[in-house]
């Protein structure tokens, strides 16, 4: 009975071991073979992709894409997508060989070899796939990689089912590898497969991009890549100076220092003559340009992005940064060329400059730019909605008080076609998102220092200049101060004892010159720094809100139907209203921001600057009173002559995101409008973290305005303003947009005790003011009676209010995007 046993164990012990009797020569003979870095072979008649490892000692880069996208802005599944970067090793288990993923993010950078062990066996490591060795030769194995580079790499499944897509999964029977994509060079292997997609239940997003929403295939590009040469020096990560870190924990570090250690992003860029003051370096960095993007947008891109070269030169290179074409054969997935690739999508939407890093050290081993086509779309619309009033007769602009920047202007050539407008922003727009794989984060406060960083977002600088709209300084041509402070700080050659002084004398002759950084989130709407806010101008938020609330009546008086070109569809004149109605949308926000306001530094102990200042107690009343003004029903209300050429949408078209919606349709919702102004304005104000600002500052210094005066103000100016004549719906409009953010807040958990007991008390407010005015017009008893009831309800905490009428969403910013 023993020996029965033994000999089937045998034979089921003979039954699973693979075929590796075989060598790599015998197996692969007669296969397409593609050497390199892994090599790979290409059995036809199996369909099958081999994989060769020729050791177990290597580690590299492993890179993974998406090589073509959907074309949805909601999905942001683009053409050139990049994933994550990690690090990838094999290893042999008897039969099998094993893909792991290092964990670069836990370390011991000086331990010894026990401590370095006690950290790796403290973290996981990932295994991402299992292979049978098919052959073995000299040391070397063959493995089937096929069912491994069919998997879904970039987690398209997991972003198509939360869009509403239902019953999402790869269908490998229709999936395959993209052998024109599949190559294998001295250092890098590129592999693409072709992923098929079976959607039960597609989303009408889904339905509207693909031939059949049930089938959707798209590419993924993996790129196994030999890891950097050494030499390369990582660089201190500095919170003043805007260069993206990477981050992970060194547990060699004593307990007198924090963990989280931070090394800056940065390209290996090496001085040819480390001695000399200025050296062209020994390898530059090169940028291939999509050979699809068409011009003019090819030369802008181009001068824009070049514009890095001149910047590069305050960090001592001389050429060290060119932009080439991209070579017919190039493959811009493949992992050895940084590109800037040209993207399309139904709606108008970012673009965007990632790079793949090393992430044990921060160098940056592939940038993929994404230039978005729709962007000059958009520039187009805010072109068009401003000519209507390039042709009328001059006004004065009480505003430009410089007499030096209006000689400047002066000289300027008004007459700036529609090609130049737009080029102008394309050239800025590709110096920033190339900025972005050059290291560089945004910079949301470098406005307010003179344009001084392609890294801002810049709205277009539209003066009166003597009596006529004018547009010739609209953007930038060129890099600025801040663009050269963080180059230098990335990029400047030091030895090794002299770094640390050399870096922190870059920072602080930055600080001496007034050169300041604030980036993400700290740039929002609802944040506290005025000057740090995007699409803005000007160095004072209060005195640009004036002179933009001027260009803005200006264009409003004027705009017309010489918005839109003859022959096109009069609906278009929507689209060319919104970046008109709304010009001064982004300045009313950076404006708002005063009302309990602060300006801030991320700055280090032994600065010489303070990190904090609260904005003075009576700009913040002026700012206040500035703001309401926007409010005033004459500033809400458009021209009946504009309202009676706003046609609806025509015959075959369908309605643009980018026009005003309307719950009057087909007619302009002019009260909707309205309302989504007011709520921008009213909903600002009333945000729930400024509400409570406004509350802790006040609680510091007496003289500071409250809570309390602020809400009072708001209604005052609203609900307790004298009756006007003209446009009493209008008024309506904004009484009944303070109510619904009154309760908004006093009904918000999230919302300090202070914000919500604020809040309740101007609806008792505004509930004495409707009670102490009599109305007679039957649409004004309506609206207070509705007003009261809400009120009365919510205060009572009994039955539910009036479910709250939702403003129209704006259309998106003037301008979009980044």
């Amino acid at each position: 009975m023993f020996r029965i046993v033994t000999a089937l164990g045998s034979l089921l012990a003979l039954a699973v071991l693979p075929l590796a009797s075989q060598t790599i020569t015998e197996r692969t003979r007669n296969l397409d073979k593609r050497d390199g870095f892994y090599p790979l072979y290409w059995d036809a008649g199996a369909g099958r992709l081999l994989l060769e490892i020729p050791d177990f000692e290597r580690q590299f880069l492993y890179l993974t894409s998406l090589a073509t996208g959907i074309g949805s802005n909601d999905l942001g599944l683009d053409r050139g997508m990049i994933g994550d970067e990690r690090i990838g090793r094999f290893e042999r288990v008897g039969p099998r060989v094993l893909f792991l993923l290092e964990n670069p993010r836990f370390r011991a950078t000086n331990g010894n070899p026990a401590l370095v062990r006690s950290v790796t066996e403290s973290f996981p490591v990932s295994t991402m796939g299992a292979f049978d060795i098919v052959a073995e030769e000299d040391g070397r194995v063959l493995i089937d990689a096929t069912d491994y580079f069919l998997t879904d790499v970039m987690n398209v499944r997991a972003e198509l089912k939360e869009a509403g897509n239902a019953g999402v999964a790869v269908d490998k029977a229709r999936s395959a590898i993209h052998l024109p994509r599949t190559k294998a060079f001295p250092r890098n292997t590129e592999i693409e497969a072709s992923l098929t997609f079976a959607i039960d239940e597609p989303s009408n997003d889904i339905r509207r991009h693909s031939p059949d929403g049930r089938a959707v295939t798209l590419r993924q590009h993996h790129s196994m890549v030999a890891l950097p040469a050494a030499g390369y020096r990582p660089r201190r990560f500095d919170p003043r100076i805007g260069v993206f870190p990477i981050v992970f924990n060194d547990y060699a570090k004593p307990f007198t220092d924090d963990y989280e250690t931070r090394y800056i992003v940065r390209h290996r860029l090496i001085k040819r003559n480390p001695q000399a003051a200025r050296s062209e370096p020994v390898t530059p960095i090169v940028y291939y340009m999509d050979r699809a993007i068409p011009e003019p947008y090819r030369t802008a891109f181009r001068d824009g992005a070049m514009w890095w070269n001149e910047v590069f030169e305050a960090a001592g290179f001389d050429n060290a940064f060119r932009v080439e074409d991209m070579p017919e054969d190039m493959d811009p997935m493949d992992a050895r060329y940084h590109v800037i690739q040209w993207v399309h999508r139904t709606e108008a939407g970012s673009s965007i400059g990632p790079s793949f890093v090393d992430p044990r050290t921060g160098e940056i081993i592939k940038a993929a730019v994404r230039m978005d086509s729709h962007r000059s779309l958009v520039d187009h619309d805010i072109y068009s909605g401003v000519m209507p009033a390039t042709d009328d007769e001059p006004v004065r602009d009480p505003f430009l008080a410089d007499p030096g920047l209006a000689a400047w202007l002066a000289m300027l050539d008004p007459n700036v076609s529609a090609e130049e407008f737009s080029m102008a922003r394309r050239r800025q727009h590709s110096a920033h998102e190339v900025g972005h794989t050059l290291g560089l984060a945004h910079n949301f406060i470098a406005t307010s220092y003179g344009r001084a960083s392609v890294m801002d977002y810049p709205a277009p600088f539209i003066q009166v200049t003597d009596g006529q709209i004018d547009l010739a300084a609209a953007y930038r041509n060129g890099p600025g101060a801040y663009d050269s402070v963080a180059i230098r700080y990335a990029y400047t050659h030091f030895s090794p004892e002299q770094e640390a002084s050399g870096l922190d004398g870059i920072v602080r002759d930055a600080a001496r010159q007034g050169i300041k950084f604030i980036t993400n989130p700290d740039q929002a709407s609802d944040g506290a720094y005025p000057e740090a806010s995007v699409w803005v101008n000007g160095t004072d938020m209060l005195a640009e809100l004036g002179r933009v609330t001027f260009v803005r009546r200006t264009l409003l008086d004027r705009f017309d139907e010489r918005a839109v070109e003859p022959g096109e569809p009069m609906a278009k004149l929507s689209r060319r209203l919104a970046t008109v109605y709304l010009h001064h949308r982004y300045t009313l926000d950076a404006a708002i921001k005063t009302v309990g306001g602060m300006g801030f530094r991320y700055g280090l102990r032994g600065d010489e600057l303070p990190v904090t200042s609260v904005v003075d107690a009576e700009r913040q009343r002026r700012a206040l009173d500035l703001v309401l003004g926007a409010l005033e029903p004459a500033e809400l209300a458009l021209p009946e002559r504009v309202l009676q050429a706003l046609a609806p949408r025509p015959f075959g078209y369908a309605t643009h995101e980018r026009a005003f919606r309307s719950d009057a349709g087909p007619a302009f919702d002019n009260l909707g409008a309205a309302r989504t102004l007011a709520t921008t304005i009213v909903g600002g104000l009333l945000q729930r973290e400024r509400a409570h600002r406004i509350a802790t500052f006040a609680s510091r210094n007496a003289d500071h305005p409250t809570l309390e005066e602020v809400i009072g103000r708001i209604t005052d100016r609203t609900w307790g303003a004298a009756p006007e004549a003209r446009y009493p719906a209008l008024r309506r409009v904004v009484e009944r947009v303070v109510v619904d953010a009154l309760i908004t807040l006093a009904s918000d958990s999230r919302a300090s005790v202070e914000a919500r007991a604020g809040a309740e008390w101007g609806l008792r407010r505004i509930a004495d003011l409707i009670q102490a005015r009599e109305a007679t017009v039957p649409a004004e008893q309506a609206h207070r009676a509705l007003a009261w009831s809400d009120i009365e309800r919510f205060l009572q905490r009994r039955d539910p209010g009036t479910q709250r009428t939702d403003p129209l969403a704006a259309p998106p910013g003037t301008p979009i995007g980044k």
